[in-house]
Formats: structure tokens, C-alpha cells, sequence
């Protein structure tokens, strides 16, 4: 994984001010600006993906980055589901509970394993977070987000490169956070923008098999020796 690349390849697109300028402006719209961020970000794994000599994407087409931005976040919101559902569950018998010796430990126990769940499965979902964008960026189905099986192997398989563009996501947002409160604040939305293409360029080049030009060539077999001729017999004349 290029590290380095992530961190610059923004400035490296010759449109990079404008796209960075309309990309921070929707971050200050609600709903509607994260939806488009959403899609924008799943058109921007697309590109690495195909090896786009300039990944950045251009703010166009933004009906189709509103039906991805809006495809992508049911997919989260299903993914994030099971922790909703438990939730009403344990409410119900807390809501019925007296306030007695008995019924506070009751409460109190269901709320660890409550807890204990919630930090497991919001792990959990973390590392699949990145394995979930790859998989619906190359198909654009909504379908390809819900293969909670083939998400799951994909992420263990991968696991040490979730981690690592994690960890570099995290880097890119702190750094984001100094240099955009340094510039007044208000540059805080634009620094945000582009700490978000750093995180999603690392996710996109998880499992990514390099450009065919990158790829080191095969050693040449030794080419074997070439059948010698059966010798022609001359006739003594």
C-alpha cells in the first residue's frame, strides 16, 4: 500500500482547488451534502481501483452520486441494525423493572452485556466498513453490500491492510484538525474533505493487485534445446 500516495495525490490533480473548494461547501450541507459525499467517496475507490492516472473525481454526474451516496448508506444502516434491535429488546424488560435491589442488578447486568456487544460488534463493523465500500464500489449493486459472508472472509483475509488504512484514516483526520484550526477554523470543513480522500484512497488500495506495467516480470524459463535433425544418409554414388 503507498502511503505517500494517499497524503498527496490530491494536490496532484490539476483541478485539485476547485474540487476541494465544492467537496468542503457540501460537507456544511446537511443530509444532502453527506449523501454526496458518500457517493463521491464510492466513485473515488472505483477510479483507484482502475488505476485512473487522476483518482480525484469530478463533481458531475450527481444524480448518480446521490443514488450511490443513498445505496451506501442503506447498506450501513442494515449493517448497523442488529445494535438498534438489541437496544429495543433490552429497554422493554428495564422499562418494566421496579426499582428494587433485585431489579437495579438485573439492570445493571443487561447493561454490561449490552456494552460488551455494542464494543464487539462496533468493531467489528469498523473493520468491515472498508471490505463493504470495496465490494458495492465494484459492482454498484446494493446487493453486493448485503453478502455478509463473502464481506466477512474478504475482511479477514485483508485484515492487516484494514488496519494499517485505518490507522492512516485516523493520522489524515488529526492532521486535518491541526492545519484547518490554524486557518481560521472555517478551513477546518475543507481540511476535513480532503483527510476523507486520503481515508477512502487507502481503503481502495486494499487488495488492489498493481498496474500491469507494475507488475514484476516472470523469470524466463530456460528455453529447451531444439531437436536435432535426424542426419540424412548420402548415397555413394
Amino acid at each position: 500500500m503507498d502511503i505517500g500516495k494517499s497524503f498527496r495525490f490530491v494536490f496532484e490533480d490539476k483541478k485539485w482547488i476547485e474540487k476541494v473548494l465544492i467537496g468542503g461547501i457540501l460537507m456544511l450541507v446537511p443530509i444532502l451534502g453527506s449523501i454526496l459525499m458518500m457517493g463521491y467517496v464510492v466513485e473515488l475507490v472505483r477510479n483507484v481501483r482502475k488505476h485512473e492516472i487522476e483518482p480525484l473525481p469530478e463533481w458531475d454526474k450527481w444524480g448518480e452520486k446521490i443514488t450511490d451516496g443513498i445505496k451506501l448508506l442503506v447498506i450501513l444502516l442494515v449493517w448497523s441494525l442488529p445494535l438498534l434491535l438489541l437496544e429495543i429488546i433490552l429497554l422493554i424488560p428495564m422499562s418494566i423493572m421496579d426499582s428494587s435491589d433485585t431489579g437495579n442488578t438485573i439492570a445493571a447486568f443487561l447493561s454490561l452485556c449490552f456494552g460488551c456487544f455494542t464494543l464487539i460488534y462496533v468493531i467489528v463493523l469498523m473493520l468491515a466498513n472498508p471490505s463493504i465500500v470495496i465490494k458495492f464500489a465494484e459492482t454498484g449493486d446494493i446487493s453486493a453490500g448485503f453478502k455478509f459472508g463473502e464481506i466477512l472472509d474478504y475482511t479477514k483475509e485483508h485484515l492487516s491492510q484494514i488496519v494499517v488504512a485505518l490507522i492512516v484514516g485516523l493520522l489524515a483526520y488529526a492532521l486535518a484538525g491541526i492545519i484547518g484550526s490554524l486557518l481560521c477554523v472555517i478551513g477546518l470543513v475543507f481540511t476535513f474533505f480532503w483527510a476523507n480522500t486520503v481515508q477512502y484512497h487507502m481503503i481502495a488500495q486494499i487488495g488492489l493487485a498493481p498496474e500491469p506495467s507494475e507488475r514484476p516480470l516472470e523469470t524466463l524459463s530456460q528455453a529447451e534445446p531444439a531437436e536435432e535433425l535426424p542426419e540424412t544418409s548420402q548415397s555413394n554414388e
